[in-house]
């Protein structure tokens, strides 16, 4: 089974193509066009798409979080007209079931990956996700996917 995870936003996503073994195939943050291009891409494909859900926290938001409730239900609607799986996680579950913990920082959630995935520099398994937070979050959402449905190899 290949994982397509994405991390949304207003304007731009970040997706990352993760395979069974959990070794990731492709990782991006692109413009939100882009992504949806990659998805149509897709059709046909073997795969499940899940995403990052947005979580009412109970405080004020501004426009950028609406923003990217619509590109998430654009994403979804692709989804379901391609005929792609998806499923939606929201952070706090899948960062505690990596981290122990549901409230984390971004450098928590990198530590952690790297403790069970191993290093990032060149050559390495988590090279591609290399210099973003996003990328890092999508990954971390497919692998989540993968280990909750027993449909990873490791």
């Amino acid at each position: 089974m290949i994982v397509v995870g994405i991390d949304p936003g207003d304007t731009q996503s970040a997706y990352a193509i993760v395979c069974q073994d959990y070794s990731v195939a492709e990782a991006a943050k692109v413009d939100n066009e882009d992504l949806k291009a990659m998805l149509y891409f897709r059709k046909g494909c073997k795969c499940r798409v899940v995403i990052e859900g947005i979580q009412s926290y109970g405080m004020p938001v501004g426009r950028n979080v609406f923003d990217t409730c619509y590109q998430i239900g654009r994403i979804l609607q692709i989804c379901d007209d391609l005929g792609l799986p998806w499923t939606i996680y929201n952070r706090p579950e899948y960062t505690k079931a990596i981290c122990g913990v549901q409230k984390i920082s971004d450098s928590v959630l990198r530590q952690a990956l790297l403790l069970r995935f191993g290093g990032d520099k060149k050559g390495e398994p988590l090279n591609k996700l290399k210099g973003s937070t996003d990328k890092r979050s999508a990954f971390a959402i497919a692998a989540y996917h993968l280990d909750v449905t027993g449909g990873g190899k490791r």
